[in-house]
């Protein structure tokens, strides 16, 4: 499955409306200290320097503060999901 094709898709969270709105391949570039975040899905500790997905979430009720959601990559968002695998 492309990433663009989760778009719309409800995480386990998401029985109050809310829906991703977009997944990315993403790096936070700091020299300065490491950023670090936990998997929403299998909640490994993610280095945010190194490869990892992005998941913007929306919620229908609300316009603004889209909400964050890191996962480890493309097997975790299909699984968030409910995805058996992603093909």
């Amino acid at each position: 499955m492309a990433l663009a094709d989760y778009v719309g898709r409800a995480p386990p969270e998401g029985a109050d409306g809310t829906r991703i709105d977009r997944v990315t391949a993403h790096r936070v570039w700091n020299l300065e200290s490491e950023t670090t975040a936990t998997c929403a899905n299998c909640g490994t500790g993610l280095s945010l320097g190194e490869r990892h997905l992005l998941v913007r979430l929306v919620s229908r009720s609300a316009t603004a503060d889209l909400d964050r959601r890191y996962l480890c990559d493309e097997t975790c968002v299909a699984e968030w999901v409910g995805e058996t695998s992603p093909t």
